[in-house]
């Protein structure tokens, strides 16, 4: 392969935006697919303004995907198919192409898209809980899969529709997460979202949930404690499967059924 040219300084810039908040860009399902959309688009409105010599990948990208997974140099397949085929889903296969993208740019001597940093103040305490970032739902999905589908909920959730919830609660308005974690994965979180009332702000625990295996070893109790201690001022509510599990663990936690409410839904 010819030596390649390096990318613009202006379209690094937007590479480094689009990796460190891809959602903004790229909407609440940010994966691979919705990435190359936001690209050709991208190109698209370049080529409609007569800017043909900007490049938002670099020059060869295309062949150093190619030869990296043993494709025929000017296939008919883009890098985005490839990539796909090497990884099916759709959020991994994001991943996959940052990699491949450094991998090429470190190969023309060149500077490397940086990773996302992890904010100080987002450094998990003693009790391995920390605030939940964008780069965490994917495998908080998983969590939230393997534990939704099995007793009692027993509900049918798949990693994209998984996905799909945490991502919208992820950019509700007002959006708080906390996760537990153990050897880097993610056994349990709460997350939810603060609304305005006229006397005060309530917060809604939408999620909260521990794995099976780590149940009744103090998470829950964890979770909440941090949960309190971070909204002081703010009213806590839910709603929650009416169960004896579900309602005495909330109230040893100082919640009480409100008389006077009801859920009700269309059947």
């Amino acid at each position: 392969m010819g030596r390649a040219m390096d990318i613009t300084r202006e379209e690094r810039e937007l590479l480094t935006l689009l990796r460190a908040r891809p959602a903004v860009y790229l909407g609440g399902y940010a994966g691979l697919r919705e990435l190359q959309e936001f690209l050709r688009g991208y190109e698209v409105a370049l080529m409609r303004h007569a800017l043909t010599d900007v490049r938002l990948l670099p020059e060869g990208f295309q062949g150093f995907v190619e030869e990296r997974f043993g494709i025929p140099l000017g296939s008919q397949m883009g890098w985005w198919t490839i990539i796909a085929r090497q990884e099916p889903d759709n959020y991994k296969a994001m991943e996959l192409f940052w990699d491949l993208l450094n991998e090429y740019l470190h190969e023309l001597h060149c500077e490397e898209i940086p990773r996302p940093a992890v904010p100080a103040e987002e450094r998990t305490m003693e009790s391995g809980i920390r605030p939940v970032r964008y780069g965490d739902l994917a495998r908080l999905a998983a969590s939230y899969m393997y534990t939704f589908n099995g007793a009692p909920w027993l509900d049918e959730w798949t990693v994209e529709t998984a996905m799909q919830r945490l991502t919208e609660l992820y950019h509700a308005p007002h959006f708080y997460g906390i996760a537990v974690f153990r050897n880097g994965e993610p056994i349990g979180a709460l997350l939810g979202r603060s609304e305005h009332y006229f006397d005060r702000k309530a917060f809604q625990i939408v999620e909260l949930w521990i794995e099976p295996e780590a149940q009744r070893q103090g998470i829950g109790q964890a979770l909440l404690d941090t949960l309190k201690a971070d909204k002081p001022e703010e009213r806590l509510y839910l709603i929650t499967m009416k169960t004896d599990q579900t309602e005495g663990f909330y109230e040893k936690n100082g919640f009480v059924v409100q008389d006077g409410l009801c859920v009700m839904q269309m059947p």
